[in-house]
């Protein structure tokens, strides 16, 4: 098994020879992979088997799978693995192709992430990680304290529903009536802190996302609309973001606590598709 670090300010780790099973050549304990997760905040595991019961066993080393909404974009026979691809008419079209962390629209976010490659496209289609620990470190010293002790501001019953509007729209999505108020009725809208601290490392973090966070709490419109401006520039900086371009077989797993990420398309004419796996956070 061979391990080689992604970038040179510490996000990431590839991982070669590594075996999903319990013992054998290339495993590793359960233990293990999630300490290796929360010190690099992302995993590479390289020709990962295409097997989608191997698949959410390793997945459950993290935590229990949540399962994916709405049904018609789960991959048939599991509940909790969600097809995503470019090709019109199969599984979910809609990537988050902006900074995010997922899960975001839970007060209990979603912890981990894994996210296999089925078919690759020649050109782009990568996915940008960046680095909220390190965005945290990098803030001025007046900036860290002042964002301490703030908190964000998340209505996700009102942004959940223009969503919904708009993709039953573009015909992405067949929603009942019945099925979208009971995803309404699951959202509350709601704030968290602005920085998450890992309870075993004491690390900071810096929580941001371009689609559910719309403003911070207590303060005015352009007060809150500058320091978010600020908080965004500073975790996007290229020196803080890796951007990953996918191989057929690849896995990768993060930290949602950790990075932020961002879908970019595929070139045109070109597919991809990849089957996504998401770990229920704990209250």
């Amino acid at each position: 098994m061979k391990m080689t670090g992604l970038t040179e300010f510490g996000l990431g780790l590839r991982i070669e020879g590594f075996s999903p099973y319990d013992s054998g050549s290339g495993s590793l304990a359960g233990s293990t992979v999630r300490a290796l997760l929360r010190e690099f905040g992302v995993l590479h595991l390289v020709d990962f088997p295409d097997d989608n019961d191997v698949y959410r066993a390793f997945a459950r080393r993290f935590g229990t799978p949540e399962e994916v909404f709405p049904p018609e974009h789960r991959v048939p026979g599991h509940p909790c693995i969600r097809l995503q691809t470019n090709v019109r008419g199969l599984g979910a079209n809609a990537g988050g192709q902006y900074l995010h962390a997922d899960g975001s629209f839970n007060q209990t976010p979603t912890s981990v992430t894994l996210l296999y490659c089925q078919e690759a496209p020649a050109e782009e289609g990568e996915t940008l990680f960046a680095d909220m620990r390190a965005a945290y470190r990098a803030l001025p010293d007046q900036v860290r304290r002042t964002v301490s002790g703030l908190r964000g501001s998340y209505p996700c019953r009102e942004i959940a529903s223009r969503d919904m509007d708009r993709a039953v729209a573009m015909r992405t999505v067949t929603l009942s009536a019945q099925d979208r108020r009971r995803q309404l009725d699951q959202l509350s809208d709601f704030s968290r802190p602005l920085v998450h601290e890992d309870p075993e490392t004491g690390r900071g973090a810096l929580r941001l996302n371009q689609h559910w966070l719309r403003d911070i709490e207590g303060m005015a419109a352009a007060e809150s609309a500058e320091l978010l401006r600020l908080l965004y520039d500073i975790a996007t900086d290229a020196s803080r973001v890796h951007r990953h371009h996918w191989t057929e077989g690849d896995l990768l797993v993060w930290d949602n606590a950790s990075v932020m990420h961002k879908a970019v398309p595929a070139a045109a004419g070109l597919r991809k598709i990849t089957r996504r796996i998401t770990i229920a956070g704990e209250p």
